[in-house]
């Protein structure tokens, strides 16, 4: 038996996988056993434990792998996989929420991009397990995500108040949302007292008007493309093995122009990559590495001498 786990912003996804093949699945909201961060309370891991437990009715389990939003570097991983070991007692491997995608996907090794209420490009090499490029928070970056692409719509149309021309259909839909009178209210509005759920729900506004012929919105998707596809080759030039990317987050699923001027840049600047949208849910790339966690633990205990023997 063996148990994956995947832990966003908003739900946390748990599955198990018996002997022989049977699956058991809960989906939960992430705050309903995380307090603050995923460090923010001391508390968090008993409580993640305790969800495990409902799942597998007490019984002990095989390898846990966890796919973690919020654990951005390998000192992370490791410090929630201790957390999570000491109040469980079995084996635990944390990963980033990213390194789901790639074996979700069936792939061996590639690239994982993430694109939803954040941004990260994840991937791996032989001598390091974590390879990133973005994941800075909505505030500073997160290209494509959907506070990301409210922020540069904003900048853009900003930019063109400046400049003295006319508000645009994406100016005058952002003004109705947001309930201001003028371009300089959403400065206001988005600014006084910044929220991220403020901001992302804003982000359709942004690829409606881009199919209505606003030329800033489109400008501020293909420069989110741009940028996604920038910190891909990033990943790549620092050694992450494979030419898969593989592509999952709310945004990039939901919003094909996105996913559409992603796929022409990486054709553009990295033709040997097969790019694809991940049609299986990120918890299944737990339970493969678990799978294969588990594999590996039996592959060792087999080749160790019998001291009977």
């Amino acid at each position: 038996m063996v148990v994956g786990i995947d832990i966003g912003g908003t739900k946390t996804h748990i599955a198990l996988r018996d002997a022989q093949g049977n699956l058991r699945e809960r989906v939960i909201p992430s705050d309903s056993w995380r307090r603050g961060g995923l460090f923010g309370d001391s508390a968090n891991a008993n409580r993640l434990v305790a969800e495990i437990h409902l799942l597998t009715g007490g019984s002990d389990s095989g390898h846990v792998v966890v796919g973690a939003h919020g654990c951005d570097t390998q000192e992370q991983c490791e410090r929630f996989a201790d957390q999570l070991r000491s109040v469980y007692g079995q084996n635990v491997t944390v990963v980033n929420d990213a390194q789901l995608l790639v074996p979700a996907a069936g792939q061996s090794a590639g690239v994982a991009v993430i694109v939803g209420t954040g941004s990260i490009v994840v991937g791996a090499s032989p001598t390091d397990t974590m390879i990133v490029a973005g994941g800075h928070g909505w505030l500073f970056g997160d290209p494509g995500s959907a506070p990301g692409v409210v922020r540069e719509a904003v900048k853009k149309l900003l930019t063109r108040r400046d400049e003295g021309r006319k508000v645009d259909i994406l100016g005058r839909r952002l003004i109705a949302h947001f309930g201001v009178s003028d371009i300089t209210g959403l400065i206001y509005a988005l600014s006084v007292v910044p929220k991220i759920d403020s901001w992302a729900a804003a982000a359709p506004v942004v690829f409606e008007a881009a199919a209505d012929g606003s030329e800033t919105a489109i400008a501020v998707i293909e420069e989110a493309a741009a940028g996604l596809a920038a910190n891909v080759i990033n990943v790549h030039q620092h050694g992450a093995i494979g030419n898969a990317i593989v592509c999952a987050g709310g945004v990039i699923t939901n919003q094909p122009r996105l996913y559409s001027a992603l796929r022409d840049r990486i054709a553009d600047i990295w033709p040997d990559a097969a790019i694809e949208l991940l049609s299986a849910a990120p918890v299944f790339g737990a339970l493969a590495l678990a799978d294969a966690a588990e594999s590996e633990e039996q592959s060792c205990a087999s080749k160790q001498p019998n001291p009977l023997t």
